[in-house]
């Protein structure tokens, strides 16, 4: 669960990165981002080798090798950073392909779970891929709002267009949820040892009530909330609205990673 989480934190970040408003921004931010990610996609590589993940093979050593993938790509970041005001097309391809590989490394940790349900390996890919650009989107936001406490010569322009994204990604993922939902109760994917969905969920009411209310619902307020004070012009505020959307969303995505163990299905 956390390798996964890790590799979407990483894929979710670089591929942000790659449509963010860069020419607009400081190189010490995209260094930070890229930094942010390396630590993540290492820290799962590392240890899916620690654990012996690479060594057996399979969806372990797939996991393990497109994550260290991810922390060339994000080193790559690092390194471009500099001159990305020269060539910031650069820097968004190596940044998109970092994301790619990030994305594809948490759908694989996820598929390690051992269901084999063409289904359910769709609905984790589409569910990794949204949960990765949510926490991206939050994450890259909050880290330029604070980059704007020092960089005081950047425009609100990449702070509006990650505002949008941030936003997007929590409507998306309100309509995933309510569609996984809808497909589990209608297709009974929620395992051959499960009660049927209303007995399932109820007997995760804490975890549940942390992904909908926590990461779902506080979140979605956050979102507005910062959109309005971009609009405002207010980076301070937003930043500071961030933070704890931040925070929220982390907490959210560990819920749905749990959710998505125990119950077969993403939430």
């Amino acid at each position: 669960m956390i390798a996964t989480l890790l590799c979407s934190l990483a894929g979710g970040m670089l591929l942000v990165l790659s449509v963010s408003r860069i020419e607009a921004t400081a190189s010490g931010w995209v260094r930070l981002i890229g930094i942010v990610a390396l630590a993540a996609s290492v820290g799962v590589g590392v240890w899916s080798i620690m654990r012996g993940a690479v060594a057996s093979g399979g969806l372990g050593l797939a996991g393990g090798m497109t994550a260290l993938v991810t922390a060339v790509m994000a080193a790559a970041v690092i390194v471009v950073a500099p001159v990305m005001n020269a060539k910031p097309a650069v820097l968004r391809v190596v940044a998109g392909a970092g994301g790619v590989f990030g994305i594809a490394s948490c759908c694989i940790w996820s598929m390690n779970r051992g269901d084999s349900s063409v289904a359910v390996s769709l609905l984790n890919v589409v569910g990794q891929l949204l949960g990765s650009l949510l926490l991206g989107s939050v994450t890259v936001a909050w880290l330029l709002g604070h980059a704007y406490l020092t960089a005081t010569e950047m425009t609100i322009a990449p702070l509006r267009r990650l505002a949008g994204l941030f936003a997007l990604a929590v409507a998306l993922r309100w309509a995933f949820l309510l569609i996984c939902v809808g497909i589990a109760y209608f297709a009974e994917l929620t395992g051959p040892s499960s009660g049927g969905l209303a007995t399932t969920l109820a007997g995760a009411w804490l975890i549940v009530s942390l992904r909908v209310a926590v990461g779902l619902l506080a979140v979605g307020m956050f979102a507005y909330m910062v959109w309005d004070c971009v609009k405002l012009r207010s980076t301070q505020s937003a930043t500071g609205i961030l933070y704890f959307a931040s925070v929220f969303v982390y907490i959210g995505e560990i819920s749905s990673q749990h959710l998505a163990g125990e119950i077969g299905i993403p939430l």
